[in-house]
């Protein structure tokens, strides 16, 4: 073999290792990260409930808020890895980007509320953002829904503020792909619709999230229903996203009129 391919050999090893190392590391930081947040769930304890300037934590979620009062809920659905708390900062929305539970670096994070959404107002839709990891966490099992097959066996999911009253099952209207599209563009822009709370909004989202819906779930919903968006990253555009909106189907909360 000559000087010069063993040159190119070594280079091509030294750019494989430093590559395999680099995913080595994704997937560690992934699984320590995974772990953290499923440690919370032996904080789910059943105690008194705790009354806040907030309103009144309920027991299951109290140990939960006195380690972290940005905690506002937590989303589940059933055969996934999604079951994570919610948190929400309106005064820096993207707090949680990238910051654990703890408050401390996570690549992953920890799936927040859009910085408008109100769960105390209530507004009518609540968005919430996770990322779309490669090693299956997050809220990479969103994309599940892009099966029809699989939104028939999982029609309906979870989530609960920490808050009494809001804890609910959740059933989807719509799933599919889209984007975020530049400012002047006249596309349908779903993130803009998370603080909704006028009946032409309500419709005007509706009629968005359907047309870009993998399929006709059959499933309406109508002013006065509270939905939740469940938003993450998609790879089959610059920008693309995957959501899945549902309404909730246990009682209603109607919008301030």
């Amino acid at each position: 073999m000559g000087l010069g391919r063993k040159i190119i050999l070594v280079i091509c090893l030294i750019v494989f290792l430093g590559s395999a190392g680099v995913l080595l590391d994704y997937f560690i930081n992934g699984a320590r990260e995974q772990g953290a947040l499923e440690n919370l769930k032996g904080l789910q304890t059943e105690r008194e409930d705790l009354v806040t300037d907030k309103g009144t934590v309920i027991g299951k979620y109290a140990d939960l808020y006195l380690a972290n009062d940005d905690i506002i809920g937590w989303v589940t659905i059933e055969d996934t890895n999604i079951d994570y708390p919610v948190m929400q900062t309106q005064d820096d929305p993207e707090f949680y980007l990238h910051r654990g539970f703890d408050k401390e670096y996570a690549a992953s994070g920890v799936p927040f509320m859009d910085a408008v959404s109100d769960i105390f107002v209530p507004t009518s839709n609540f968005l919430i953002y996770g990322h779309n990891m490669k090693n299956g966490t997050m809220f990479h099992d969103l994309l599940e829904y892009e099966d029809k097959a699989f939104y028939e066996q999982h029609p309906t999911f979870k989530f609960d503020t920490i808050y009494k009253g809001g804890q609910g099952t959740y059933q989807v209207i719509a799933a599919g792909y889209t984007q975020i599209y530049p400012q002047d563009s006249k596309k349908f822009k779903y993130y803009q619709y998370a603080g909704m709370t006028t009946e032409t909004e309500f419709y005007e989202y509706l009629r968005g999230v359907r047309e870009i819906s993998s399929y006709d779930t059959g499933v309406s919903a109508e002013y006065g229903d509270q939905l939740i968006t469940l938003s993450t990253c998609a790879y089959h555009v610059e920008d693309g996203r995957f959501i899945v909106v549902a309404k909730r189907t246990d009682a209603k909360q109607r919008v301030p009129q």
